[in-house]
């Protein structure tokens, strides 16, 4: 489906790697010559876009920037375009709001001679000039024991001790600073948020240097200026900067479900879990200590949702009183900032790993050989007990609960096994070094149902102390280790419908089951819809499924097919007290 064209200033966005900023003269879109970049007349509106080219593409950052004294109808109509440009850019910008004085370090990076504020506008005749040169340098305090957190502080040795690690960001070199007292937990999330600025937000530009306190390279003086004494910052201090970080960020989800905007909370207390995260819906990261929001995008969420994100977050700040100068910060599913990232304790990229499944890597590395699962080598392949995250042989404790709307409700031992497309299931496996918590949506699950599973999956974890590993997983993906689960019964998954008591509807008279069992005798019986064309030839028997056409079938697949039939038998027998 071809872009739609709202202005023909978008025809030229984005097709190759720089930076191009347009002014806003009588709500029209008019280009600021490379010469001029930089200046901005603090009675206009500009939008900015950057665009650089990586292996899988163009990636985009959006900036619209509103000078003190530009028009209410300038300042709408900047808002405007920014969203009609991600619309047009296919929803892969990140988006800021940028308000004069308080820009962003992205935004001032751009520009290397300095940003340069000028008098009046389009309509006063643009005179006398004022100048006022910010640079991109920044300084981020990495704290914390079990909560740490990045948080961005003066560049100055006065907001250094010797208990933290620091980051002093100077754009082409990146220092990770070592206080002589931090903990090994601030080192670890100061190297991930530096090599995170380095990749994510440098494409790999940038010189990582790692500096130990009493070391310091004369080019940090020169910016720092002579090191004092530090105060030391002792252990006390990061227990409490835990308590602290917990609380500084809050996750509200948006939703326009009910036709009207409505914010609510989804966790009061960070760190979050990845699992928070609907596709299908948009969220908000309230990071009011440091002044700064941020909205995810769900690539799945209503249009009407992500297109008003911006505006969704202005109003949050009315709503929350914040200052008017709190940075907003919209980023699109798959373009998070390490920032952003920090805040879940869980997070993976897709380049990290599919669920758990094969690696995907951007690079030309080693070629990473994929292992087929085989049950009987568990313990003899670690590599293939690694690459298909098998923790265990999945003899541990299995605990399942149905989502409701009044909670989750267990489920009876005897169906352990059987999932429905039209719910959302919790599995609590308990093993001798931990659990894991999985959450299983199905595809005909409701929003409010799958809403629903994130918040209960969240609230068990919490009463398990917080330490689970939290996977969702998707009707049709699951991991070979939930299929483990069941030992030798055979995982049945309905298309549709709902094993919730008084929502079954009756059973329909011909049903097509695909039935496939692996290496690890894990048997898989999925119902397909009964267009779908697959290779054998139906039954007589009253439930009809179809037997593919093997030149040699196991015995246990013959056993794991009879007990289909006769659990399906068995189902249309209790057709009038339960759906199957």
């Amino acid at each position: 489906m071809a872009r739609e064209l709202y202005y023909e200033e978008f025809a030229r966005a984005g097709k190759q790697a720089g930076l191009q900023v347009w002014r806003i003269e009588k709500l029209e879109l008019v280009p600021v010559p490379q010469s001029a970049h930089g200046d901005f007349y603090v009675g206009d509106a500009y939008l900015v876009l950057h665009t650089a080219k990586t292996s899988r593409g163009f990636t985009y950052r959006l900036h619209f920037w509103l000078g003190k004294e530009c028009s209410q109808d300038e300042s709408t109509a900047a808002a405007i375009f920014t969203v009609q440009m991600d619309d047009y850019l296919g929803g892969k910008p990140v988006q800021n709001r940028e308000l004069q004085g308080y820009e962003s370090n992205d935004f001032v990076s751009y520009f290397k001679g300095g940003l340069k504020y000028k008098a009046g506008g389009v309509a006063s005749g643009l005179n006398h000039v004022l100048t006022n040169d910010l640079t991109a340098r920044r300084l981020l305090h990495v704290k914390g024991r079990r909560v740490v957190r990045a948080t961005e502080v003066p560049l100055s040795w006065d907001s250094f001790n010797k208990g933290d690690c620091f980051i002093i960001d100077l754009g082409t070199e990146i220092y990770q600073w070592c206080g002589s007292s931090c903990n090994k937990y601030e080192r670890l999330k100061a190297n991930q948020v530096a090599t995170g600025i380095r990749y994510n937000e440098r494409k790999g530009r940038s010189e990582l240097i790692v500096v130990e306190e009493g070391s310091e390279p004369s080019e940090l003086i020169e910016v720092l200026g002579e090191k004092p004494e530090l105060p030391d910052g002792g252990n006390d201090d990061d227990i409490i900067a835990d308590i602290s970080n917990r609380k500084m960020a809050k996750l509200y989800m948006v939703s326009d479900a009910s036709g009207s905007m409505r914010v609510t909370v989804v966790a009061e207390e960070n760190p979050f879990s990845m699992a928070m995260l609907l596709s299908e819906e948009c969220f908000i990261l309230d990071h009011g200590a440091a002044k700064q929001i941020f909205v995810w995008k769900g690539k799945d969420a209503n249009p009407q949702e992500r297109k008003a994100a911006m505006k969704t977050a202005e109003e949050f700040l009315q709503q929350m009183n914040y200052s008017k100068n709190t940075q907003i910060q919209v980023l699109p599913e798959g373009g998070e900032t390490p920032i952003f990232k920090q805040f879940f304790k869980d997070w993976r990229d897709k380049d990290q790993s599919d669920g758990f499944g094969k690696v995907y890597v951007t690079e030309k590395v080693a070629q990473i050989k994929q292992i087929p699962f085989d049950a009987s080598k568990l313990h003899s392949s670690p590599q293939m007990a690694a690459q298909h995250y098998m923790v265990d042989d999945g003899s541990g404790k299995v605990e399942i609960w149905r989502v409701e709307n009044n909670g989750r409700i267990q489920v009876d031992q005897n169906s352990y096994g059987e999932f429905y497309g039209g719910d959302c299931y919790i599995i609590l496996y308990t093993y001798p070094r931990g659990q894991i918590i999985y959450t299983w949506q199905g595809a005909n699950a409701t929003r409010d149902e799958l809403t629903t599973s994130a918040f209960l999956t969240v609230q068990l974890d919490r009463s398990l102390g917080g330490q689970a590993v939290q996977i969702r997983v998707s009707q049709g993906k699951e991991p070979v280790h939930l299929l483990s689960l069941f030992k030798d019964k055979p995982l049945i998954i309905y298309k549709n419908g709902t094993s919730k008591k008084g929502g079954q509807a009756p059973a329909p008279p011909t049903r097509l089951f695909q039935v496939r069992r692996n290496l690890a005798s894990i048997t898989r019986i999925v119902e397909r819809s009964s267009g779908i064309p697959l290779e054998g030839k139906k039954t007589t028997r009253p439930h009809h499924y179809w037997k593919p056409r093997l030149k040699t079938i196991h015995l246990g697949f013959m056993a794991a097919l009879t007990k289909l039939e006769d659990l399906l038998l068995k189902r249309f027998q209790e057709s009038s007290h339960r759906m199957i």
